[in-house]
């Protein structure tokens, strides 16, 4: 049978991973809760090919593309992603929305996934993004692909932050937990190479995972340039069976309340402290140092289930 699709939206199978290009019906999603300081999310794909084992996003409802209301199952999680298309025209026919807002790229897929070198839905988007004078944007990533769109990022000046999600320092951890994500020395390298280019870099190491030495962790975040830091405890689902992958390699103690606290406390030594009144009164004059962006706090960012935007 011949298909009616688009061409540019024909599925299609690479390395075993199925694309499958769709048409959004909207691209923008609000934030819940104005405490965390962005008033939209912005994801230009769905589905995503790194395939963390613990993401909550596996269990949202993702519809499968012609079967009469048959969802995706959850384990497929990794085995295929659906690049919006329109993500770019949708979000410039809806950029009168975000004067003055800060937009989150991205809530429930990685935006430097591999296949974003063939699509650019990224880089489309924040040159919209770019041309929004007002608008503030916080990327967060797991992969060194953000490096490609270094000049764009530049033109942003301070209304960006590229926030590297980098939640262990063991690579053996990372090929457990996210099998299909970037090496975890990759990640420092090129968060150290944006804050060398002037881009401000912050680390969020969420969902925090095992941690062999939380002190040289938090020494490395502050020396690759992050101007600001946090961890965020795992939330595992009801009967998720990321718990049994966790008890299998003896790291269940990474959800301790206590676990998070020392790496957090790690982290707010380890960064630079903002100057005290005198310093201030001193630096009147000079120089202004743009303020650190202010990051959630260490909650995982489950905070936004149901965002399919």
């Amino acid at each position: 049978m011949t298909s009616l699709l688009a061409p540019d939206l024909q599925p299609r199978m690479l390395g075993g991973l199925e694309i499958e290009p769709e048409e959004a019906r909207s691209i923008l999603r609000p934030q819940k809760d104005e405490r965390y300081g962005f008033g939209f999310s912005l994801n230009p794909y769905r589905g995503c090919a790194h395939g963390c084992r613990y993401c909550y996003v596996r269990e949202y409802p993702h519809p499968l593309r012609g079967g009469e209301g048959a969802l995706r199952p959850p384990e497929t999680w990794g085995a295929w992603v659906s690049p919006k298309l329109n993500a770019p025209a949708l979000l410039w026919a809806h950029r009168h929305r975000l004067h003055e807002q800060t937009v989150f790229l991205a809530s429930s897929t990685d935006p430097y996934m591999p296949l974003e070198r063939e699509f650019r839905l990224t880089r489309k988007c924040l040159e919209v993004l770019r041309d929004c004078p007002t608008t503030r944007v916080l990327l967060h990533t797991r992969s060194p692909l953000v490096l490609q769109d270094l000049d764009l990022l530049l033109q942003f000046g301070p209304r960006l932050t590229v926030g590297f999600s980098i939640p262990t320092d063991d690579d053996t951890v990372r090929q457990v937990t996210e099998p299909g994500a970037p090496s975890i020395p990759s990640r420092w390298l090129a968060m150290e190479r944006l804050a060398r280019a002037g881009v401000a870099v912050s680390l969020s190491a969420a969902p925090l995972m095992a941690i062999r030495d939380i002190p040289a962790f938090a020494r490395r975040a502050r020396e690759s340039g992050a101007r600001s830091a946090w961890a965020g405890r795992l939330r595992l689902l009801n009967q998720d069976p990321f718990y049994q992958v966790l008890a299998e390699h003896g790291w269940l103690f990474i959800l301790q309340p206590d676990y998070g606290e020392r790496v957090n406390a790690a982290l707010a030594e380890a960064m630079p402290r903002p100057p005290s009144r005198r310093r201030r009164e001193h630096l009147k004059g000079k120089a202004a140092v743009a303020p650190p962006l202010q990051l959630p706090d260490a909650r995982q960012l489950a905070l936004f289930q149901g965002d399919l935007a």
